[in-house]
């Protein structure tokens, strides 16, 4: 068996986590590394996480939005070698040329 190295609970101030009913709180069962383990219960119980729950979320948050991220520019780096749609692209942008300075009085406001 592995020695804690949590503080007592009466030491540890804790945030909880509140479910909302648009995006309730699931139960999900993983498994870490001791060394990757170890270290998010360390900085809980220094106090830079308010929970392991919070900060696992936290990271994949995280990780989901740049793996989204670079799916966009992915598409975009795709769509930018597609000569097709980058005339077409010129094609919208010139048309809007013209409608520029609509709606904008004679002194530019």
């Amino acid at each position: 068996m592995r020695p804690s190295h949590r503080t007592p609970p009466a030491a540890q101030p804790r945030s909880r986590r509140r479910a909302t009913g648009a995006d309730p709180l699931r139960k999900l069962s993983l498994r870490l590394h001791a060394s990757v383990a170890d270290a998010i219960r360390a900085l809980v119980d220094a106090g830079a996480a308010p929970s392991a729950d919070a900060f696992i979320e936290a990271a994949v948050v995280a990780e989901l939005r740049d793996r989204r991220r670079r799916t966009v520019y992915a598409a975009y780096e795709k769509a930018a070698a597609d000569p097709v749609f980058v005339a077409e692209m010129g094609r919208v942008a010139r048309e809007f040329d013209g409608a520029v300075g609509d709606g904008l009085t004679p002194d530019g406001n």
